[in-house]
């Protein structure tokens, strides 16, 4: 009887060392599966942001990936055909280099010549296919745009 009594003491201290294994592996794995999530998200919402003369000299290691390109738009160039709402232009870089772009939905009511544009999307070497388009609104809006003596001329 006495060794029934001197055993139960030793198993429970290792089953409660068993759990705590277990509750530290339990742990680990969760922490690892976080951080895998927390990898994943950021690496698929990631883009590079580039200009048009970037775009151009990082040539097919950039083609396929997710990138933003900035530019000015070209007005002679935009091509809008609102039965399939395709829109093609294109933009221009600081050194007058430019890039094709396709974007497939609603033109932007600011789409017009000298419009700042940042497209996102992919480039597949040629064109670039734009899943967002966003326009920077007119210098009208811009700090310093509006004078008292406009203001007092609108109103």
């Amino acid at each position: 009887m006495t060794e029934l009594a001197t055993q139960a003491p030793s198993q429970a201290r290792s089953g409660a060392a068993n759990k705590r294994i277990k509750f530290i592996i339990g742990g680990a794995v969760i922490a690892l599966a976080i951080i895998y999530l927390i990898f994943t998200a950021t690496q698929s919402t990631a883009a590079y942001f580039l200009t048009v003369e970037e775009l151009h000299d990082k040539g097919s290691a950039i083609v396929g990936r997710n990138v933003r390109v900035s530019g000015k738009v070209l007005g002679d160039t935009i091509d809008f055909n609102s039965r399939d709402l395709i829109l093609r232009f294109e933009i221009v870089g600081e050194t007058g280099e430019t890039l094709p772009v396709v974007f497939n939905g609603p033109r932007p009511d600011q789409m017009r010549h000298d419009a700042e544009a940042i497209v996102e999307g992919k480039f597949d070497g040629n064109v670039f296919t734009a899943q967002e388009l966003l326009l920077k609104c007119p210098s009208r809006y811009e700090e310093g745009g509006f004078t008292e003596e406009k203001v007092e001329a609108v109103r």
